[in-house]
C-alpha cells in the first residue's frame, strides 16, 4: 500500500519504532513552534519517563543531505545535549558521524542514538522496512540550481547588486543574461526578496536564511562540479610558504578560516585554482595523489573557482583567500566540531 512521505507520517513512526526497539517513551507536546526569521522548530519531544525535552528537526531523505549542514543545524537548534534529528532513515555510516558529533537522532527503521543521562540508546544497521513511499515532487527553486547558486552568491555579497542592470549581474555572475531574471522571480516567490513599485526598488530580506540555505546547497550544486583531485603530502607546514596569488589562485576551507579568525590550527587543505595553474603549483607544493584507499594525515583538495573575481571592494584585505562565504561553506561541509566552532566566528565577524 502507497502512503505519502510527510514530516508529521516520519515523526509517528520514529517514536513508534523507538519505543518498539528499546523501550523509550517520547511524547510530542508541541509542533511548529517559530523561533523567529521564519525558522521553526518542527516538534518539542519529552521522554516520558523523566520529562527530559528534545527540541526536534525532522527531515526527508538525509541520504541526500550535506551531512556538515544538517550536524550544523540541529547544534543550533537547541542549547547542547537537547537538539534531535529526527529521519526516515540513518545509514549506519551517516549514523557513526552523527554520534561522533554528539547529535541524538531517530528513524523510522528505529535506529536511534539518545545520550541523557542515565539514558544511552545507540541503535544502528536496521534496515528500512519495505513500504512503497509516494515521492512527493518537491519544487526546487531555480535560485538554487547551479547557475541561479552563481548570482544568489553574487546578490550575499553585495545585497545592493538586485537593483543594478540585469546586464551588470549577469556580468559578475558569469551568467546568461535570462538567468537573472528567473532566479529575481524566485527569490521574489519565497520571500527572499522583496519589490517595489518600480524594478529599482528591491531589497534581500531574510538573509541568514538565504545564506543558509546557499551553504545547504554548495556542495552538491556547485563544489562538486568544480573539483579537481585530492591531493597530500607528508609535511603538515606545507602551506605555510605558499602563496597563492602567484598562481592566480585562493585558499578555501581550514587555512582561509585561520587566516581570517586567527582561531583554527588547519589539519586539511583546500585551494581554489584554475587548470592552467595546477601543474606549476603542485610541482611548488611538493604535493603528490592521494591514493583513494590508503590514510592520509594531510588532504588536500584542489576545486576550480566557479566565480571571476572575490577580491571584492571592502570585503576583506586578505590577499589569496577566498570570500568568506566560501570559506564558511567549505568548513560547514565537514561537519567536524572544531571546523564548526571555527565556522561560527568566521560568521559573526564576517556575514553579519
Amino acid at each position: 500500500m502507497n502512503k505519502p512521505v510527510t514530516e508529521l507520517s516520519i515523526l509517528d513512526d520514529a517514536i513508534k519504532a523507538i519505543y518498539r526497539e528499546a523501550g523509550l517513551r517520547l511524547d510530542v507536546i508541541a509542533y511548529q513552534i517559530p523561533t523567529g526569521n521564519r525558522r521553526t522548530t518542527d516538534a518539542i519531544l519529552q521522554m516520558h519517563d523523566n520529562g527530559v525535552k528534545l527540541k526536534a528537526e525532522v527531515k526527508k531523505w538525509t541520504a541526500q543531505a550535506n551531512v556538515g549542514a544538517l550536524i550544523n543545524q540541529i547544534k543550533h537548534l537547541a542549547e547542547p545535549g537537547q537538539g534531535l534529528l529526527v529521519a526516515d532513515y540513518i545509514n549506519p555510516k551517516l549514523g557513526e558521524r552523527l554520534k561522533m558529533a554528539d547529535v541524538q537522532f531517530l528513524d523510522t527503521a528505529g535506529n536511534a542514538y539518545i545520550n541523557q543521562k542515565p539514558v544511552y540508546i545507540y541503535i544502528k544497521g536496521n534496515k528500512t522496512q519495505q513500504v512503497n513511499f509516494i515521492k512527493e515532487r518537491v519544487k526546487t527553486g531555480r535560485a538554487f540550481q547551479p547557475t541561479g547558486m552563481k548570482v544568489v552568491f553574487e546578490f550575499l555579497k553585495d545585497e545592493q547588486l538586485v537593483n543594478a542592470p540585469y546586464r551588470e549581474i549577469a556580468d559578475r555572475a558569469a551568467v546568461a543574461l535570462g538567468t537573472v531574471g528567473w532566479v529575481v522571480d524566485d527569490l521574489i516567490t519565497h520571500g527572499f526578496l522583496l519589490e517595489g513599485f518600480n524594478k529599482n526598488q528591491r531589497k534581500l530580506v531574510e538573509l541568514d536564511l538565504l545564506l543558509d540555505k546557499w551553504v545547504e546547497a554548495y556542495p552538491y550544486k556547485l563544489k562538486r562540479k568544480h573539483e579537481i583531485g585530492k591531493f597530500t603530502t607528508d609535511d603538515p607546514d606545507w602551506w605555510k610558504t605558499i602563496y597563492p596569488e602567484k598562481f592566480n589562485a585562493e585558499w578555501g576551507g581550514e587555512i582561509a578560516v585561520a587566516k581570517y579568525t586567527n582561531y583554527l590550527n588547519p589539519l586539511h587543505g583546500l585551494i581554489y585554482i584554475g587548470r592552467a595553474n595546477m601543474a606549476n603549483f603542485l610541482q611548488t607544493a611538493r604535493l603528490r595523489k592521494a591514493e583513494p584507499l590508503m590514510r592520509q594525515d594531510t588532504l588536500i583538495d584542489l576545486v576550480e573557482p566557479f566565480w571571476i573575481n572575490t577580491n571584492d571592494e571592502g570585503r576583506t584585505k586578505y590577499a589569496g583567500l577566498v570570500h568568506p562565504i566560501i570559506a564558511y561553506a567549505d568548513l560547514i561541509e565537514t561537519g567536524d566540531t572544531r571546523n564548526l566552532d571555527a565556522a561560527d566566528k568566521l560568521r559573526e565577524r564576517y556575514l553579519r
